[in-house]
């Protein structure tokens, strides 16, 4: 064999070694082994649950006058209901189409 054959079979090895070596980094692993202690499954900062950060974050009543301050009372007269569902004693009638 020559000089550069040597050199081109020397490269595809190497270049076989580096690809084999990064293929198995990323292989799943088999199921015979075991997790080590140190590997770490579980979050290291727990997130709030959304009703939980809100729960927290709203206003809390630490004045007086928030703590004493009684419910706002609506005048229900100021609702007034509409005319098609007042009660009547009429028998029912069908509803006319609108052209």
């Amino acid at each position: 064999r020559t000089h550069s054959s040597h050199h081109t079979t020397m490269k595809t090895v190497l270049l076989l070694l580096v690809l084999v070596a990064s293929v198995a980094a990323f292989a799943p692993q088999t199921l015979g082994v075991s997790f080590s202690q140190s590997s770490a499954l579980y979050a290291k900062h727990v997130q709030k649950k959304a009703a939980k950060w809100a729960k927290d974050k709203r206003p809390r009543k630490s004045r007086l006058s928030d703590i004493n301050r009684k419910p706002v009372v609506y005048e229900l007269t100021s609702i007034t209901k509409p005319a098609e569902y007042d009660i009547s004693d009429a028998p029912a009638s069908p509803a006319k189409k609108a052209e």
